[in-house]
């Protein structure tokens, strides 16, 4: 008599909670972030002032896991062909090594540009006009604001502004 193993699979609700958990706590990680930022920033916030982009960064960080969180809240389960797996999370850490190589002889602008649209492909998705669009549009704002805005110096590259 042989008897077959069968495979443990996570369940839907533990799938979810866990969602739900990682959430939780980028929400409450960015919380203590933007405390930390705004208090030291000691309520000197000025456009031209360093302390402001802790701030920015802190709040987007918020919005962003309060959005995540709010999904994860209202998601029922996880469809079969888009659970994550192994290889997204190796290509988006292959993808910020060639961003970060690629930053010193291409500049900001154009070292981001590749990474948006790369690890977007990366990622799943299927919208290349879409991707160069955001890749396109996404690293001019930051470099502009930094380099404009905040004086904060970017490397300019190949393609500066």
């Amino acid at each position: 008599m042989t008897t077959e193993a069968v495979p443990v699979r996570p369940s839907e609700t533990s799938r979810r909670t866990g969602g739900v958990v990682l959430a939780a706590v980028l929400v409450l990680v960015g919380a203590f972030l933007l405390w930390t930022a705004v208090r030291e920033a000691d309520g000197d916030l000025g456009l031209r002032s360093p302390r402001l982009a802790p701030v920015v960064v802190s709040v987007a960080w918020v919005a962003i896991a309060v959005a995540y969180l709010i999904a994860q809240l209202r998601t029922r389960e996880t469809p079969p062909e888009e659970k994550p797996g192994w290889l997204s999370p190796a290509g988006v850490v292959a993808c910020l090594v060639g961003f970060a190589v690629a930053l010193e002889y291409a500049g900001f602008v154009v070292s981001a540009a590749v990474f948006v649209v790369v690890v977007s492909r990366v990622l799943g998705s299927r919208h290349l006009v879409r991707d160069a669009v955001v890749a396109v549009v996404l690293p001019t704002a930051v470099y502009l604001a930094f380099t404009r805005l905040l004086d904060i110096f970017l490397p300019a590259g190949v393609f500066p502004l």
